[in-house]
């Protein structure tokens, strides 16, 4: 009983240092943002003022919108091209193999060495473009990642379901469309959120790649530090923490919605109609 009793005291014990060591950076992230003090990390007192001078720094602002439209576009393409990615990496050919040895190569390699191959590409293509050259550098990584996820939820999926869409006549574009989209939504959508934070708190390759006149957040931070630090950039900060989160839990919602009902649906209407499908 003592031993139970102790080893309970441990554990959770443990579990507090860990709640701890996740969550604390975010709380003094959150606290300092209602900070009435001059300088950003001197506690003076606390206050909104952050918030509204948020709300009127322009300068800020545009690095806040252009972030958030690099992060949609790079979550949206990552979801394509992992979608097809995933699909073609489930095949047991070696060309198949080799792409996903190719996704795992592009997780595994350091940030600094993609960014710099990222640079030197854009700079010998003539590639000026910084929307342009953020989105594609971003969503490499992305890709790759929701490809690997796809693929895992892929190799789990039943083949009878493909068959039995075979046997009532459905073409491969229909299958996708009506069985292997809604089976695979709770993977892309994971994947597109990744992407879409991944993207959002992407530094690294950012500053490789981005202009003078696309200066995403990250960047912007980065230059603050050198200079001066306002608190108003904590309250962005708590601003894109809610989001993400909210973000995450209405994707949570939607993959528990459902999917397989949808395929159920999509078979249906197939069974009802495999004349009109097959075309």
């Amino acid at each position: 009983m003592k031993r139970t009793l102790a080893s309970k005291w441990v554990l959770g014990a443990i579990t507090v240092v860990v709640v701890l060591f996740l969550f604390l950076p975010l709380v003094v992230v959150v606290a300092f943002s209602f900070n009435a003090g001059s300088f950003a990390f001197l506690w003076g007192g606390f206050s909104t003022a952050a918030y509204g001078q948020a709300v009127q720094d322009s300068t800020l602002l545009i690095a806040l919108r252009i972030s958030l439209e690099v992060a949609l576009a790079t979550g949206l393409l990552s979801m394509a091209v992992g979608l097809v990615g995933g699909l073609a990496s489930t095949g047991r050919g070696w060309s198949h193999r080799l792409l996903f040895v190719l996704f795992v190569v592009i997780l595994a390699t350091p940030e600094i060495v993609g960014a710099s191959g990222d640079l030197l590409w854009f700079v010998t293509l003539g590639v000026s473009n910084g929307y342009v050259r953020l989105i594609i550098a971003h969503s490499i990584f992305g890709s790759a990642l929701t490809a690997l996820i796809v693929r895992g939820r892929a190799l789990g999926l039943d083949p009878a379901v493909f068959e039995a869409a075979n046997d009532l006549g459905a073409r491969t574009t229909t299958m996708l469309r009506t069985i292997a989209v809604p089976l695979l939504a709770p993977a892309l959508i994971a994947g597109g959120l990744l992407s879409f934070t991944f993207s959002l708190e992407d530094l690294v390759t950012s500053v490789f790649v981005s202009t003078a006149q696309t200066t995403p957040l990250p960047v912007f931070i980065l230059a603050s530090l050198h200079s001066q630090f306002h608190t108003d950039i904590f309250a962005i900060a708590v601003f894109i923490f809610l989001s993400t989160t909210l973000m995450f839990l209405a994707a949570l919602a939607i993959m528990g919605g459902g999917s397989r009902s949808r395929m159920r649906r999509g078979l249906r209407i197939l069974g009802a109609n495999p004349a009109d499908e097959s075309v």
